[in-house]
């Protein structure tokens, strides 16, 4: 076990797992979570909870059951198998889980989320309202007062998102998607295993490496991200550029480890700093389509954005599709058509801080209702 605290100066990029789990801290941004770096995750979690005398209670992303790596996991009474494939985290699913909890004869000390940024959101979500009255879709927004919740501790089997950092639980509501963002629901302990993606399919490997590309991306591009945050997501662009310019088909340890590194930049520069336009716009589209996943979402945003981000991020997503034979996605292929276009620009345009972190304060000089629809239009004439 290493917890990663102090940063060297000229941090060395680890070449597998061995070298990973000997790393020290490679962020610049501050964070509330433990970051553990580990060659045996599994292991290593369980190890941990029980020297720490924790009762833990389990939220596991249900493609992992066919998975020998998570038996020990799967193998608990205490757990809860999530669909996160079918969907990303619902607030119905949040109430659901929170009523699940609070009916165990003896309540957990922790909630450990155990899959990808759906799964680790269900348990962030679940942990911070188990503690707070109203239901989930209440909580929903930014600088809510909430009471810290159950403990939560992550364990990352997809990288990329970042999720198994930051202070966000990002959810679909019954009339919005957004997350609880609140600092009680950032994760207390990560533990980070790279091999733990073995299993995962290249589409998820790929989209999920994506996701981080994006992230980093917009927050070099933002106006309103601190210079350290930037700094972070500077370093992990490169890294989640190199791994997506290769062919993910299959797993690779180096990739692995280099993927992971970038996540967890991609969770430290989240804290402080801010995602842009392809992120606004992606939200529009999650709320029109339940099945369509947050990843796929900001791919067709981007795709759509090569005005605004011609400049790399339209290219260079054009570029790792092709060099991964991955078709380019559309909305068409999720249900959404024309009729969708107000829903989605309603949507949009609520998404105040994103489209500030690209345009800055007058943003509304450049944003209006008629400017969204027209990318909307064009997304859904593709």
């Amino acid at each position: 076990m290493t917890d990663l605290h102090k940063m060297p100066k000229e941090p060395k990029m680890p070449k597998n797992i061995e070298e990973f789990a000997k790393s020290k801290r490679w962020w610049r941004t501050e964070i509330q979570t433990e970051v553990v770096a580990s060659r045996d995750g599994v292991s290593e979690i369980l190890k941990l909870l029980a020297m720490k005398k924790e009762r833990p209670f389990f939220v596991i992303d249900d493609a992992l059951a066919g998975q020998p790596a998570f038996g020990p996991l799967l193998e608990r009474e205490g757990k809860f198998l999530f669909a996160a494939s079918v969907s990303e985290p619902r607030t119905c699913d949040v109430d659901a889980l929170v009523e699940l909890i609070r009916s165990l004869k003896n309540a957990p000390d922790v909630l450990v989320g155990v899959g990808g940024g759906g799964t680790m959101d269900l348990a962030k979500a679940a942990g911070i309202c188990a503690a707070n009255p109203k239901t989930a879709a209440e909580y929903q927004g930014y600088g809510l007062d909430m009471k810290r919740g159950t403990d939560i501790w992550v364990l990352p089997t997809l990288t990329g998102t970042g999720a198994e950092l930051t202070p966000i639980a990002v959810l679909r509501g019954p009339e919005k998607k957004l997350g609880i963002n609140n600092n009680h629901a950032a994760p207390s302990v990560a533990v980070i295993d790279p091999a733990l993606t073995k299993g995962a399919k290249k589409l998820n490997r790929f989209y999920t490496m994506m996701d981080c590309f994006f992230h980093h991306y917009e927050i070099t591009k933002s106006k309103t991200s601190a210079e350290e945050a930037i700094a972070d997501a500077r370093e992990g662009l490169a890294l989640a550029g190199e791994v997506l310019s290769s062919d993910l088909s299959s797993y690779c340890e180096e990739r692995a480890v280099k993927s992971a590194v970038a996540s967890v930049l991609g969770g430290s520069s989240s804290i402080g700093g801010r995602v842009g336009v392809a992120h606004a716009i992606s939200y529009g589209l999650s709320n029109a389509a339940p099945k369509l996943p947050h990843s796929v979402a900001v791919t067709i945003s981007m795709l759509a954005c090569a005005d605004i981000y011609g400049d790399g991020g339209y290219a260079d997503t054009v570029r790792f599709l092709e060099i991964n034979g991955m078709p380019r996605p559309k909305a068409s292929d999720y249900g959404i058509d024309p009729s969708c276009v107000g829903k989605m620009t309603a949507t949009a345009l609520g998404m105040e801080k994103l489209w500030q972190s690209h345009y800055g304060e007058d943003w509304r000089n450049t944003v209006d209702e008629k400017f969204i629809q027209e990318i909307y239009k064009g997304i859904v004439a593709s």
